[in-house]
């Protein structure tokens, strides 16, 4: 049934599959040295926690260990530019869709600039070689923008052991065929000095309630990961040309987040987490877990759908069905996940799924 149901929103969703429809608003990135460097990371805690389904919010601590004499090194952070129904222009001279950058270098708030450069060969014996938006001839707004953007920023490191905090927020880009979707860039931390990170750990909040996947790019097996929380997973196979076109380890999560750690850590992948879009099907084959895609569900044809559109934030915290109907939908369900110790209590719910059980009772 669950395969049948794939293939019926895989055919129904194909008119969009190679669609363009969507906004890429930008990536998260790594603080890389301008120029060769001896400094290493020691290690690195990335935390990116999904807010409201808007944007991102990113936190990474680093350890940075220079093995010489104290040396001041220019750090960069590459933002790509945004495309799509998007307005790629910079706003207030900075990223159009990313804000709060700040960082920390032991304990010390450190100033930054920001660049427009027009191409990776941007480094120049260390020095960052900017563009002159006012003279330049290629795209500067629109859905396309011929630069990228470098935050950069001089950094005091000590002999021995460094501290780096670095925060910002991007907006969540989505499109036809994702509810959302965001990427950060774990690859280019192999250009400090040790050419790894030694101990790398990963945590991902997308909130409660959740479906999404990320893709096999830089981990193997669901065993590189734990839920901190209630949740399973799944294996999905990739095929080329497709919605899904690279293998992905797919999350349910009900309540938590997911964390990823590995020593001697050297990515050769970047993170892609997207969460597929479930577009309305007539017989509410399926539902989706999340509070966000409520709007792409169908209305209830019958009784027996009805009672299943209100009894969806019960299913969602794993209610044992009594009524037999609804026993079979809801096990059917990728993402149910049975507790026998629930017990339903609307006064509980969040006061959206309170407004929907009242929609549907």
């Amino acid at each position: 049934m669950k395969k049948f149901l794939i293939l019926i929103y895989l055919i129904f969703s194909g008119n969009f599959i190679f669609a363009n429809d969507g906004a890429f608003f930008a990536k998260g990135n790594q603080l890389i040295p301008i120029s060769e460097t001896n400094i290493s990371v020691k290690k690195e805690i990335l935390t990116l926690k999904k807010v409201q389904n808007k944007y991102i919010e990113v936190t990474v601590c680093y350890e940075f260990f220079n093995p010489k004499e104290a040396k001041n090194l220019t750090v960069g952070f590459e933002a790509f530019s945004p495309e799509g129904d998007v307005d790629g222009a910079p706003k207030n001279g900075q990223h159009p869709y990313m804000r709060d950058f700040t960082v920390e270098l032991n304990n010390q708030k450190l100033k930054y600039n920001i660049a427009y450069v027009s191409d990776s060969l941007y480094n120049s014996a260390g020095k960052i070689k900017a563009i002159d938006l006012k003279k330049f001839e290629g795209n500067k707004s629109g859905n396309y923008v011929d630069f990228f953007y470098v935050y950069h920023f001089e950094a005091h490191f000590k002999k021995g052991l460094n501290i780096v905090k670095h925060t910002y927020k991007y907006d969540v880009s989505g499109s036809v065929d994702y509810n959302y979707d965001f990427e950060y860039a774990l690859s280019p931390a192999k250009r400090w000095g040790n050419r790894q990170i030694d101990d790398f750990t990963l945590i991902i909040d997308n909130g409660n309630f959740e479906t999404f996947s990320v893709n096999k790019t830089f981990f193997n097996t669901a065993n590189d990961w734990k839920i901190e929380g209630i949740g399973k997973t799944e294996d999905v196979e990739g095929s080329p040309n497709t919605l899904v076109d690279k293998d992905a380890l797919k999350f349910h999560i009900q309540k938590g987040k997911i964390i990823f750690k590995k020593t001697n850590f050297k990515p050769e992948g970047d993170l892609f987490v997207y969460a597929q879009k479930h577009l309305d099907l007539e017989e509410l084959g399926y539902l989706p877990y999340s509070y966000y895609q409520a709007e792409n569900i169908a209305k209830p044809k019958n009784e027996l759908q009805r009672k299943i559109l209100k009894n969806l934030p019960f299913a969602r915290r794993g209610y044992v069905f009594q009524n037999p109907e609804l026993k079979a939908y809801f096990e059917n369900l990728d993402w149910y996940i049975p507790d026998p110790k629930y017990i339903p209590d609307v006064n509980h719910l969040t006061p959206e799924e309170k407004k929907w059980f009242e929609k549907w009772k």
